[in-house]
């Protein structure tokens, strides 16, 4: 028995069975008896090495035994995204409560993904690691040029992704027809999807699991080639306002029609409105990942197409303007991916997104976030 996909749902039933069956460290996991009595500079270095070979190799588990749970998880989280260049994306720490023998204590898992940031070093020593059967070893540099390659390489498939999608919708070969008008694209990728390590089933999201849609709680799904589609107010002529596209990759799409129309004849974007409706898309979203047992972890990416026929809005909009401001200067706004943490709500993880878009408006960032960084619009 390995443990779960979902790494929350570990027991120590899990982890019996892993004794029962005899299973040995090999490529993609580890037993440490115990966790050194003291993090002297030496052990944290240890401890990266391990977790950074196995993210530069197939990624693996790490289980170590301990007495109390809080604290060393809340520790090793700390040395990951400090102690790791680049940080690692996709790590989970867990912890397992068990009783042996009348004693009471935890297992410690971590999980560590295969990298599509890498290669990582350990910024201990500047050193890199990978994974080899039973051990670890020092990359030599021909080895370190082939990681950074393959590295480049996956988040090449991110960004193709992107594009031919994008592609596609302004060709008019989207999984839906849109009505007129300018399409707000969001594309959310977990960093597992990313190394391709994830077959989601479609089915269960037409008769049992609801999708959400950007601007709607969304609903239930039809089945296509590429996995599971809903979509937003269909009309007669079967056109909609927006779909999800829930790719069998664990790839997201989510697309909205701005259809109104203002002063000039410009679309709206207001800040306030699309913003929550992001929040909530990828805070559902994040929920399915949780529930498939996928880390939350993704790369988000946000697109405005026929941008020069929308004029951005927010609260405050009668203070001194230059004429650029709230316009945006390109046909297409295609906004760099940012990293949206698993630590980090969706409002936080979220902020530099809506920050890209009111810089694209010629605006210094949102303004729907108070001085403590929260988000608290002024409705």
């Amino acid at each position: 028995m390995l443990i779960p996909s979902s790494l929350v749902s570990t027991t120590q039933a899990h982890l019996d069975q892993l004794v029962a069956d005899g299973e040995r460290e090999g490529p993609h996991i580890d037993f440490k008896r115990d966790l050194p009595g003291s993090w002297s500079n030496e052990a944290k270095h240890e401890f990266l090495a391990d977790t950074t070979a196995f993210a530069n190799a197939g990624g693996g588990d790490l289980i170590f035994g301990v007495e109390e749970d809080g604290q060393e998880v809340r520790r090793l989280q700390d040395f990951l995204m400090n102690l790791a260049e680049p940080r690692l994306p996709g790590v989970q720490v867990h912890a397992v409560q068990i009783s042996v023998g009348g004693n009471d204590g935890y297992a410690i898992v971590v999980r560590v993904p295969q990298s599509w940031a890498g290669p990582h070093r350990v910024k201990t020593n500047q050193h890199y690691f990978i994974r080899e059967g039973l051990r670890k070893r020092q990359l030599d540099v021909p080895e370190i040029r082939s990681l950074f390659l393959r590295s480049e390489n996956q988040s090449k498939r991110i960004r193709d992704f992107r594009t031919e999608r994008l592609g596609a919708i302004l060709s008019g070969e989207a999984p839906s027809r849109l009505i007129d008008g300018p399409v707000l694209v969001a594309h959310i990728v977990p960093t597992q999807a990313a190394l391709g390590l994830i077959q989601v089933d479609p089915v269960p999201y037409t008769n049992q699991r609801a999708l959400p849609v950007l601007g709607t709680d969304g609903g239930m799904a039809r089945l296509n080639v590429d996995g599971a589609l809903v979509v937003r107010n269909e009309n007669q002529q079967g056109q909609t306002h927006g779909y999800s596209q829930f790719f069998r990759s664990g790839f997201f799409e989510s697309t909205f029609v701005l259809s109104h129309r203002g002063e000039n004849g410009l679309a709206l974007l207001g800040s306030i409105q699309y913003e929550k409706h992001l929040i909530a898309l990828f805070g559902s979203f994040r929920g399915e990942l949780n529930r498939l047992g996928i880390d939350i972890e993704c790369a988000v990416m946000l697109s405005l197409l026929r941008a020069k026929e929308v004029k951005f809005g927010f609260r405050d909009e009668w203070n001194s303007l230059e004429p650029h401001q709230t316009l945006f200067d390109r046909k297409t706004l295609v906004l760099p991916d940012v990293l949206a943490r698993a630590d980090a709500t969706p409002e936080h993880a979220l902020r530099p997104v809506f920050d890209l878009v009111w810089q694209a408006a010629g605006l210094s960032g949102s303004r729907n976030y108070n001085a403590a960084g929260e988000w608290a619009p002024r409705l």
